[in-house]
C-alpha cells in the first residue's frame, strides 16, 4: 500500500522547521528503525539534502548507497521509499509550494533526479547552516539559487580526499579535539589547500562547517540533557565555555543558557539542578 503524507512531512524527528516565502525548511535526525520504510507519495515537490549517514535512492543518477553530502530533487507526487541505509542520520528538505513549483517548473527537472551541480549543493548546504538562525531572506535567497542551479550538471571532478574532509568534520563520533590542521593530516593535504578545495567543493571553509555542527551538537546536548553548559562545550570541541558561547550567538541569536531556559532545561550543577 502506497502512503500519501502531508507537505512537509518526513521520516524522522524534525529538529528545526522554517517557513521562508512559499518554502518548508525542516532539518531532520533520523534514528536506527529495524524496519523497511513504506512505498509514499510527496504531494509536494522538494529536494533533499542528505548531511550525515549513507542514503538509499531510486532517483536517475543516484548510486546505489550514496554517501553524504548528497542532494535530491523530486517532483510532485512522486513515488518512492528512498531511506537511509545507515543505521541514523540527518538531512533537510525543502519542499516547494505550488505557487513556487509553477514558476520554477521550468527550471526544474521532471524526474527524481540525484544533482550533482556544486552550485546546486553549496546553496542547500547554506540552507543547512543557515535554518536554525530563521533567516527568511537568507533561506529563501538561497532556496531560489538551489531552484536555479538544479537542472545543471556541472560536477568538476574533485579529488577524493575531500569526501574524507567532509566526512571527518561532520562525524558526531569524531573525538573533540578535531581541528582543521587535524583535518588536513588526515586528507594528507596541506591546510590551505584543504581550505581551498573545500570552500569550491561545498561552499564554505572546514573550520565553518566544524563550528556549526558542534553548535548543533551542543544545542542537542542542551536541550536533551542537563550536563553543565562547560561540559557541553568540551565535549563537542569548544576550547571553553566563552568560545562556545561566542559561537552559539552568532548562529542562535542566543546564548547558550538563555537558549536553554526557552526550553524548560534546567543543567546539573555540583550534584543540584539549577537554572542554565
Amino acid at each position: 500500500m502506497t502512503i500519501s503524507v502531508r507537505p512537509g512531512e518526513f521520516e524522522g524527528s524534525i529538529q528545526r522547521a522554517r517557513h521562508a516565502a512559499a518554502f518548508d525548511i525542516r532539518a531532520v535526525q533520523v534514528e536506527p528503525r529495524g524496519q523497511t520504510l513504506a512505498v509514499h507519495t510527496h504531494a509536494e515537490a522538494h529536494f533533499l539534502l542528505v548531511i550525515s549517514g549513507a542514503y538509499r535512492s531510486a532517483a536517475h543518477r543516484a548510486p546505489e548507497v550514496a554517501a553524504a553530502p548528497f542532494l535530491v530533487f523530486a517532483p510532485p507526487e512522486v513515488t518512492h521509499a528512498d531511506q537511509f541505509a545507515s543505521q541514523a542520520g540527518a538531512f533537510v528538505s525543502v519542499s516547494l509550494e505550488a505557487g513556487a513549483f509553477a514558476v520554477s517548473a521550468d527550471w526544474l527537472p521532471d524526474h527524481p533526479l540525484a544533482l550533482r551541480d556544486r552550485r546546486a549543493l553549496t546553496a542547500a548546504l547554506r540552507i543547512a547552516r543557515t535554518v536554525a538562525t530563521g533567516d527568511g531572506e537568507l533561506l529563501e535567497a538561497a532556496a531560489w539559487e538551489l531552484i536555479g542551479a538544479a537542472n545543471d550538471d556541472q560536477a568538476p571532478a574533485l579529488p577524493g580526499w575531500t569526501q574524507l574532509a567532509y566526512e571527518a568534520v561532520m562525524d558526531q563520533g569524531e573525538p573533540a579535539e578535531l581541528s582543521v590542521a587535524r583535518i588536513a593530516a588526515m586528507a594528507g593535504v596541506h591546510p590551505v589547500h584543504l581550505a581551498r578545495v573545500f570552500r569550491q567543493a561545498f561552499g564554505c571553509s572546514p573550520g565553518e562547517l566544524l563550528r556549526w555542527r558542534r553548535v548543533e551538537r551542543a544545542a542537542d546536548l542542551l536541550a536533551r540533557s542537563r550536563l553543565p553548559a562547560a561540559e557541553i562545550a568540551a565535549a563537542v570541541g569548544f576550547v571553553d565555555q566563552s568560545h562556545m558561547t561566542r559561537a552559539f550567538r552568532a548562529l542562535y541569536g542566543l546564548t547558550p543558557g538563555a537558549w536553554r531556559r526557552a526550553r524548560h532545561v534546567a543543567p546539573i550543577q555540583d550534584g543540584r539542578a539549577r537554572a542554565a
